[in-house]
C-alpha cells in the first residue's frame, strides 16, 4: 500500500531553489522561494524569486521576482510581478513587469515597458506593445504593433496611442 500511495507526498509546502538544487526536491502546493537560479517542475501557490530566474514547467499562482524574471515553460495561470515574465506557452491572468513575454495566447491583462503576445485576449498597456494577432482587445501605448493589421486596416501593422480588435 506505502508503494501506491508514495506519489501523493511529492508536492511540497515550502521549498527552497537554488542554482544546485531544490530543497526538498518535487513539486510545490504552498511557497516556493528562489535564489539566483530555481528549476521546478509544477508550483501552485506563491513563487517568491530574489535576483534571478525562476524556470517552472506549469505555474498557477502569485510570483513574486524582486530584481528577477520568471520563465514558465508550459501553462501560467496567476499574476506575476518582476522585472521580467517569459512565458513559452499560454498564459491567463495579470503581469507586471519592464518586459512581458508570452510566445502563444495571451489572455487578461500585460502591463509594462514592452508587451508581447502570439496571440492576445485581453489588455496590453505599456510604451511598446506587439502581437502576432489581437483576437479581442486592447493595446494601449506609445507605439501599438499587430502584425495582422490595425484597426486602420490590415495594411496598417502600427498604431499609436491605441489599438483596438472585438
Amino acid at each position: 500500500m506505502a508503494m501506491f500511495s508514495a506519489p501523493t507526498y511529492a508536492n511540497q509546502v515550502f521549498q527552497l531553489a537554488t542554482p544546485i538544487d531544490n530543497y526538498p526536491a518535487g513539486n510545490v502546493e504552498g511557497v516556493r522561494l528562489s535564489l539566483l537560479y530555481g528549476r521546478t517542475s509544477t508550483v501552485k501557490g506563491i513563487d517568491w524569486n530574489l535576483f534571478g530566474l525562476s524556470d517552472i514547467n506549469n505555474f498557477t499562482g502569485l510570483g513574486l521576482d524582486i530584481f528577477g524574471a520568471q520563465r514558465v515553460r508550459n501553462e501560467f495561470t496567476g499574476v506575476s510581478i518582476g522585472l521580467a515574465n517569459w512565458h513559452d506557452n499560454t498564459s491567463k491572468g495579470g503581469v507586471l513587469g519592464a518586459v512581458n513575454f508570452t510566445k502563444n495566447n495571451f489572455s487578461g491583462v500585460q502591463i509594462g515597458g514592452f508587451n508581447y503576445a502570439g496571440t492576445l485576449d485581453g489588455l496590453q498597456f505599456g510604451f511598446v506593445n506587439a502581437t502576432g494577432r489581437i483576437n479581442r482587445g486592447v493595446q494601449i501605448g506609445l507605439i501599438n504593433y499587430d502584425a495582422s493589421g490595425t484597426m486602420a486596416g490590415s495594411n496598417f501593422p502600427v498604431m499609436p496611442i491605441i489599438n483596438a480588435r472585438f
